[in-house]
């Protein structure tokens, strides 16, 4: 791991990371679009997701390409100069800032579009088996919420099995991703899980 220093000059990198994570895509489309709160309508939800159900696909597939470059640009330009210790947590500012929006009272989206990007800066395999589980699951169980739960937590296993698999039969090298980054990921997809409590519950009682 790299000597990560938090000094002044990190403390503003997490800082810009958070406040640009913050931007509410989801949110600010569909108030250009109706004039109103998208919180009010659907599930609540400021993400594509609810975006893709009040406006349409294609309004939707921007919401996600906005929240997943917001923190795909920030963690790919912070990584290449600052390192991948910094890069990683500035990606988690990003991504707290999106589900905890300063602009919107704390309250924002459930962060899989901007985790994604983080991923794919972290090890872009994973990020690729992300997408594809994700859809597998979605076409089974006609359930979003579903799809990023699965894909959450066959995501991290995933992760960590490459890891062991590495370190003990010296192969697979080829898979970006250090054990920092996975500690930064499992954080972040406890978090996320978090976020959809409710989609889990309801889920189940289908």
């Amino acid at each position: 791991m790299e000597n990560l220093l938090i000094n002044y000059q990190t403390g503003i990198l997490f800082l810009i990371s958070y406040l640009l994570g913050s931007i509410p895509f989801g949110y600010l489309i569909f108030k250009l679009k109706n004039n109103n709160d998208i919180r009010n309508y659907g599930s609540g939800n400021i993400g594509a997701t609810n975006v893709n159900r009040l406006l349409g696909k294609k309004l939707g597939f921007l919401t996600l390409l906005l929240d997943f470059c917001k923190t795909f640009i920030v963690s790919y330009i912070f990584f290449k100069y600052f390192g991948s210790d910094v890069g990683s947590i500035c990606g988690i500012f990003s991504i707290i800032g999106h589900i905890f929006p300063l602009w919107l009272n704390f309250k924002g989206g459930k962060g899989v579009a901007s985790f994604l990007g983080l991923l794919s800066i972290v090890s872009w395999p994973l990020s690729i088996s992300f997408c594809l589980i994700w859809t597998i699951s979605v076409k089974i169980f006609k359930y979003s919420g579903a799809g990023a739960i699965i894909a959450i937590i066959v995501n991290i296993l995933i992760f960590k099995l490459i890891l062991h698999i590495q370190f003990n039969y010296k192969i697979l090298y080829w898979v970006p991703g250090t054990y920092f980054e996975y500690n930064v990921i499992l954080f972040l997809s406890a978090v996320i899980l978090i976020k959809h409590y409710k989609n889990f519950t309801s889920f189940f009682k289908k």
